[in-house]
This record gives C-alpha cells, structure tokens and sequence, in this order.
C-alpha cells in the first residue's frame, strides 16, 4: 500500500502519466468478458494514429505467414483484445510522457527496457506453456516500470538523484523503498489499479521486482516471467556477454535448453525494429548473435567444469568423511591402550559367532589368557612398564594369529580372550599352545630381562552340543582358566 503522502502527492499532480478517453474506454471493454468486437473497433477507430498503429501491428513479422489485414476490424481480430489493448496502452503512454515535465529523464532507454521486457516476458510466457496468458503476460510486463515515470512526476529533482546513485534497477528499487517507503512497482500497481486494468494485471506489476520462486500455478508461472523478463532487458542493454550469462541461469530455472533460449532471443531481436516503430521508440543497440551464442557456450563450459571440479572436491570430501567415520567406528570397537577389540565388541562379535557355528554346524572355541602375577609387575616397575607389556602382549596375540580366522580382544585388566570360529578342541588348543610358549620365551622388557608367563582356559562348543547363550561359552572358559592358575600357572586347560 502507498504511504499516505505519497498518494497524496500522485493524486494531486496534473504531470502524471495519463491514458486518453480512447484508451480508457478500450480498458473498460477490455474488462468485459462479453464485449463485442465491434464496440472495440468502433471506439478505437475514433483515434486514427491508434488505427494506423494497430493496422501496421498486424501486418508485422509476428503474421509474416498470414493474409495481409485491409481493416481495423481485421486487425483487432488478429491481435486480440489484450494485444490491442498492450498496443493503445504502450503507443499511449509513449506520447504522453515525452512531454517537458520528464525530459530530464532518459526515456529512450526507459522504454527500450520496458519493450524489451514485455518482449521477452510474452516469449518465456510461450516457452512454459502460458500462450494463452502470454498477451495479458506482454501489457503487465511492458508497464512494470511505469511507476518510474509516477515518482519522476511528483518528486523529479530528489528522484534524479536517487536514480544517478543508482548502478542498476535492483539497487533504484532499494533506494526508493528507504526514501518513499515503497519502490517504483508500488506506485505502478496504484496507476494500474486508477486506470481500471485488470486486477491481476496490477498484482503482476506490483511483484515484477521480487525473486523468482518455485512456481506451480498459472499466477505464479506468470509472476517468474515477468520478473525474468526485467533481468533480461537489463542484461539485453548490458551487451551479449551479460545476456549470454543470465541466459545460460534461467534456461536451468525455467528448465529451457539454453541453446534454444538463446536461438529465441535472437529471433526476438529480428522483430524489434519493427514492434519498436509501432510505439515511436528506437530498438536498442543491435547485438551480435555469433558473439551471444559463442559467450553462452563458453559460459557453459566454465560452468561445467565449475561443477565437475565441485563434484569431484564433495566427492573427496565425502570420502574423507567416510574414512572419518569408519575410524570412529573402530576406535568404539577398540581398547584405547591395546587397540585390540574392547570387552563391548568382542561379546558382540562371540555372539554372532555363535549363531554362525549353529546355522552351519562347526566347531567354536573360545580362548581366555591371563597374564600371571602381573600385580607385581605394576608393584616392581610401574603402571607405565605394565602398560608396555600389555602393549607387546597385544602385539604378540595380533602376530601369532593374523592367519587364523580368530578375533582378539582385551577383555579387561591383564585378560584377553580369542574368538575362534571353525576350531575345534584340537585346533584350538594347538593354537593356545604356540601362544603360550611364544609368551613365556619374551622378553617384556628392553633394559632388563622380565619374563612373564600366562594361564589359559579352553571352551570349546562342538555342533549338536548344548549351549544357550555367549555367557555360557565366556563361564566355561573363564573356569577353565583359573583351574590354570590352580594348577601352577603357565598351562592351557579346558573344561
């Protein structure tokens, strides 16, 4: 909504854009879905430079194919009430804003950008399946500026100002909100809103400055065309390489090939001088299609390569990731002193063995091994010289069994345990045997001789034996290993 003095202002200056009778009365049967043809020729004929121009829109390159029309009835059959309408509307306000009040104004850019616009906006219209809204789209897109013109009228010295600071549309639009407390769209959605255009017209005005969005209604599809269309005729006046670029981004939004877009675009250009003569504009500078299409290409190009050198750097990035997470999930399975599998896994890992032994019928065989007297190790040496021996223990265990299918762990303190799938009694105990001696022929200990020995217990399940559980097999094992100790230490028993 306008600020109130704002409104005041527009409504009360007699320098405002304005529509002749013809024009307003070619609105309000515009408006009328049940107007009759003749009503519309009749009124429009009244104004022969408006008849002229209608007569030369229809015999121009958009009908190349067809019949040449002899009448303004003809005409306005051709065209269409909306494009005859977008044709009073442009031919009108053209006249009447060249008057001394906005001669400061460059208003030969201003419409070459709102012909463009409009131009361009009918083209995406037809591009996205929106031809039987592309004419309604063409008078909203060809009128998104006429706001501009509004402002000027009322507020001229302070308005050049702002649009001499200005380096684009984007950023005028911002300065006018900070000073007027709304953009130049605003006030072409109140001028649309005074001359009794179609509401949706006025609503299409009112956002032809806002972002894009994802569209999925006619109404939306609508507004991104118009918005697209003033990108395009900022970057059209900009040269080929700022067309080329923007091309090359809403071929993606509006899912177009850009190739195609750009073919479209240069076509449109073959039409300008002629649909510019209509409104007494001059067509903007004539840009090279060669030049277009070979930036496009290398746009695309760059792009590609942008977007390969991005998937291959998230791809690393993916894989780093990966490694991270997989070492995570070791070290939760791992004794941080030992980095053998800690007590959590190991009971894990015995249970899935155990269904595996049962599902196939093979042998399992669980293997506990304690350390002895390894309290007086840590009493005599230290804690730290009871860490190492835990540590070259481990290495010792990692050794003796890196070609055996066997999973060991440290299962807390100075005990470790072996899990060994498809061993049966023998295997196993074959297997105890040459750890055991390997540990009671170490030395623990660089600078001095430290001999250590070690008590294993056996439990073995042969397929078709009872067992119900992994604490059973963890029971048999652990009584076992103290018979070891019982015994005299440094043996293997089983139970």
């Amino acid at each position: 909504m306008l600020p109130t003095s704002l409104r005041q202002s527009l409504e009360g200056c007699d320098q405002l854009p304005s529509l002749p009778q013809v024009v307003l009365r070619v609105i309000e049967l515009a408006r009328d879905p049940q107007v009759d043809l003749r009503d519309m020729v009749a009124t429009i004929g009244s104004d022969p430079a408006l008849s002229v121009h209608l007569l030369s829109l229809a015999n121009t390159v958009f009908y190349a194919d067809q019949q040449p029309v002899e009448d303004l009835h003809q005409a306005v059959n051709r065209l269409g009430i909306e494009r005859t309408l977008s044709l009073a509307l442009g031919c009108s306000l053209v006249h009447t804003a060249s008057n001394e009040a906005a001669a400061q104004l460059n208003l030969e850019s201003y419409w070459q950008r709102s012909l463009v616009s409009a131009m361009s906006a009918r083209l995406l219209a037809e591009r996205v399946g929106l031809t039987v809204e592309s004419n309604v789209i063409f008078t909203a897109a060809l009128l998104q500026d006429i706001g501009i013109l509004g402002i000027h009228a009322v507020d001229s010295e302070r308005y050049l100002s702002l649009m001499a600071q200005a380096p684009d549309h984007k950023t005028l639009a911002q300065l006018e909100r900070e000073v007027y407390g709304i953009d130049h769209t605003g006030v072409g959605e109140w001028l649309a809103h005074r001359w009794k255009l179609s509401l949706r017209t006025a609503d299409w005005i009112r956002g032809s400055h806002q972002p894009m969005v994802s569209a999925d209604t006619t109404d939306l599809k609508a507004k991104n065309c118009i918005v697209a269309s003033g990108l395009i005729a900022d970057a059209w006046l900009q040269g080929e390489a700022a067309l080329s670029e923007l091309t090359t981004e809403l071929a993606v939004y509006f899912d177009l090939d850009t190739d195609e877009m750009l073919a479209h675009l240069i076509e449109l250009q073959e039409q300008l001088p002629a649909v510019a003569s209509l409104y007494n504009v001059r067509p903007p500078e004539w840009l090279d299609p060669k030049r277009i299409m070979h930036e496009a290409r290398m746009i695309l190009l760059d792009r590609t390569a942008r977007l390969q050198q991005d998937l291959q750097r998230k791809e690393q990035e993916l894989e780093r990731l990966r490694r991270e997470q997989e070492e995570l999930a070791l070290k939760a399975k791992l004794d941080p002193l030992t980095e053998l599998y800690n007590r959590e896994h190991l009971e894990t890992t015995l249970h899935e063995a155990l269904q595996e032994s049962r599902r196939d019928s093979t042998s399992l065989s669980l293997l506990f091994v304690d350390l002895d007297h390894f309290k007086e190790v840590n009493d005599r040496f230290g804690h730290d010289t009871g860490d190492r021996v835990l540590v070259e223990l481990a290495a010792t265990l990692r050794q003796v069994t890196k070609e055996n299918a066997v999973h060991v762990g440290r299962y807390g303190g100075d005990e470790f345990v072996l899990i060994l799938p498809d061993h049966d009694e023998q295997k196993a105990r074959a297997l105890a045997e040459t750890i055991r001696a390997r540990i009671a022929s170490q030395n623990f200990l660089d600078a001095m001789p430290l001999k250590i020995t070690a008590s294993f217990g056996l439990a073995t399940l042969e397929p078709g034996a009872p067992c119900h559980d992994i604490d059973s097999l963890i029971r048999a094992a652990d009584r076992s290993m103290y018979r070891s100790k019982k015994s005299g230490r440094d043996r293997i028993s089983i139970v």
